[in-house]
């Protein structure tokens, strides 16, 4: 805009006469630049650049129309710089049709000589077709810029959205689905060290933002482990191509150790092309970004940009790590003091229930049938008091066995139920099954709740039990033989209250006849 100004001053000084058409037109342009300049001054833009870039070019048309001096220097002021900036800032399609527009307006111009073939004293007319047919080619060089400025504005977008606050796998998870979606990448990967319960996060175009298993974690650390601290470039290339293959962000030149894991990287992740981006400070590794393209696309300026940001990226990561750490370490300090209040209050009646019936016990003689009843009675009081001394134990130390709580949990409840009730059970379950306390405590009431429907409304004389766990979910069975009890299958029933439970948890539950004769409830629980 002020460019476009300054020319208005050369024409001003520059012409004898100015026509009263002509003024108008400089008059009408020097109000709109001068609302635009204020308008930008004061923060408020009132119009779209891209507007702003389309009023240049069509006064810059018109001045070339109403006046005869300055035509090469009108064109080179004014109208290259609107179509390079729009090229950078709207694409390349709006640069190139911003262009022909100019060109046209260039030929509408009565003295033009464009058309004329070069000759003796003829030389503009070449001149300026050459500037013309250059035109478009510098909106395509712009190009690069606006994939930068496209970049920067990502990054700012990144820094100013992400709040460390949410937790570290939360902000990653985001992190590579923002990334993807700015650069157009078919995948982006941010591994970070798993030896730190640090995730490696992936989002693709066919399945969003996910964490990686530990097994791929694994694998994509030990094929990023070679990588030097520079971001690199690899692209997989044809026998008959002789382009390299690896590239170095800046000076040097990559080890030929390189492209074997780097190609098998690619491979894993389906990808041709790939950018490499290790995230460090001091000389010390704390991950990597991996953008990567199922085409040959391997554009500097998406590696430049994100080796550019990747500090900043780092700081925020850190940042959310360390909420996680801070996180845990007040859980871990809650945990303590619940476990100590527990175990003030809650075992030590436990405690004098067990000692009240082992003294019990003692004063019954051995051959009394009495003897046996009270022996399974102290049983199972030790076996509460046990479970609860775990479930204090776990809350005190936050320890990992805490995860596996269902599985013990349902063999003391059969345990427990087949003594008080006589009716045989058999469990079929893993020895181990990592869940959730409050997963693991919605299961274990669902079974409870299917358990004594059975000693309540049916004969049964024996239950299956059998629990499984998949990536994608975990499945409670729970059969009965009422029907071979009572020769007959029981009606359909609808238990609300487990629907209910099973309902909130967003699984399925499913009542069938095993074998046509005994009932079957089968309880699926997405993970």
């Amino acid at each position: 805009m002020v460019t476009a100004l300054m020319c208005s001053a050369l024409i001003i000084n520059s012409e004898a006469h100015i026509a009263s058409t002509s003024a108008y037109v400089m008059l009408a342009y020097n109000a709109w630049a001068g609302w635009l300049l204020w308008s930008e001054a004061r923060e408020r833009p009132l119009v779209s650049s891209l507007l702003a870039y389309w009023v240049d070019v069509v006064w810059a048309c018109a001045m070339m129309k109403l006046f005869s001096i300055g035509v090469m220097t009108m064109m080179f002021v004014t109208l290259i710089h609107p179509v390079v900036l729009t090229t950078i800032g709207y694409g390349v399609g709006h640069g190139v049709l911003l262009s022909a527009v100019a060109a046209a307006g260039m030929l509408l111009d009565a003295n033009s000589v464009l058309l004329q073939l070069p000759g003796p004293n003829r030389w503009g007319g070449l001149i300026d077709l050459a500037v013309l047919l250059l035109m478009p080619a510098a909106a395509l060089l712009a190009r690069p810029m606006r994939v930068l400025h496209r970049w920067l504005a990502l990054i700012g977008e990144l820094e100013t959205r992400l709040d460390p606050r949410r937790g570290l796998e939360p902000i990653c998870t985001e992190l590579v689905e923002r990334l993807r979606g700015g650069t157009q990448a078919d995948v982006v990967a941010l591994v970070l060290p798993s030896k730190v319960g640090a995730p490696a996060m992936i989002a693709s175009r066919e399945d969003g933002g996910f964490r990686a298993k530990a097994l791929a974690h694994a694998q994509l650390e030990q094929l990023l482990a070679p990588a030097l601290q520079t971001p690199l470039s690899y692209v997989q290339r044809r026998w008959w191509d002789p382009r390299p293959c690896l590239r170095l962000h800046g000076k040097g030149t990559p080890p030929r150790t390189l492209l074997e894991p780097l190609g098998e990287l690619a491979r894993l992740l389906d990808v041709r092309s790939l950018h490499v981006v290790p995230l460090s400070r001091y000389e010390r590794q704390y991950g990597h970004f991996v953008i990567g393209y199922r085409g040959l696309r391997s554009a500097d300026q998406d590696l430049s940009a994100l080796a550019g940001a990747a500090p900043e990226l780092l700081r925020i990561i850190e940042q959310a790590a360390l909420v996680d750490q801070l996180q845990e370490e007040s859980a871990s300090h809650e945990r303590a003091r619940i476990g100590r209040d527990l175990h003030d209050s809650a075992i030590q009646p436990y405690l004098g229930l067990k000692y009240a019936v082992e003294c019990v016990a003692l004063r019954i003689p051995a051959d009394n049938p009495a003897r046996t009843e009270v022996d399974a009675l102290a049983e199972l009081v030790n076996a509460e008091v046990a479970s609860l001394r775990e479930l204090i134990s776990g809350l005190r130390t936050g320890g990992q066995h805490g995860d596996n709580a269902l599985v013990p949990a349902v063999r003391r409840q059969a345990r427990r139920f087949a003594l008080l009730f006589g009716i045989e059970v058999d469990i079929d379950c893993p020895e181990a099954l990592a869940t959730t306390r409050a997963l693991a405590g919605a299961l274990f009431h669902m079974l409870n709740e299917a358990l004594n429907n059975i000693r309540k409304h049916t004969p049964a004389r024996h239950v299956w039990i059998a629990l499984r766990s998949d990536e994608s979910g975990l499945d409670l069975r729970v059969r009965d033989d009422a029907g071979s009890v009572s020769g007959r299958a029981r009606a359909d029933f609808h238990p609300h209250s487990l629907n209910q439970r099973v309902g909130e948890l967003g699984g399925s539950l499913q009542i069938r006849l095993h074998d046509g004769l005994n009932t079957e409830l089968a309880i699926r629980i997405p993970l």
